[in-house]
């Protein structure tokens, strides 16, 4: 099965023709060009495989909407996974450290001659 695909840039982005032909990708041998008005996606099966035109389609417009939410999603995104990683961070108060804890003989002394006995 050998098949050829026309669509309109306007329409239809590279990323999402991308996409779509990688969807395919296990069973079919994909080859993509492109002029200055469309894509061209030429399609061979790699066994007997069929592939009809509209899953192809079907495909792109699937592709296209997901692009389409990301895009208009983005920002809620964004603002959901910075609340989520601003209630994350912890609040430490810094405790104040005694200079005179350590005294400076002990730090001198064997371990073993201090505390073994």
């Amino acid at each position: 099965m050998k098949a050829l695909y026309k669509f309109n840039k306007e329409l239809y982005s590279k990323e999402d023709l991308i996409k779509t032909a990688y969807r395919f990708i296990d069973d079919f041998y994909i080859h993509l060009d492109a002029d200055e008005n469309y894509y061209y996606v030429n399609i061979q099966a790699k066994e007997d495989k069929t592939l009809h035109e509209e899953e192809f389609i079907n495909e792109m417009l699937v592709q296209q909407t997901r692009n389409i939410i990301y895009k208009e999603t983005k920002n809620i995104r964004e603002m959901i996974y910075a609340r989520a990683m601003a209630s994350t961070l912890i609040q430490e108060e810094q405790e104040d450290i005694d200079q005179d804890e350590d005294n400076i003989d002990d730090i001198l002394v064997d371990w073993f001659d201090k505390y073994e006995e």
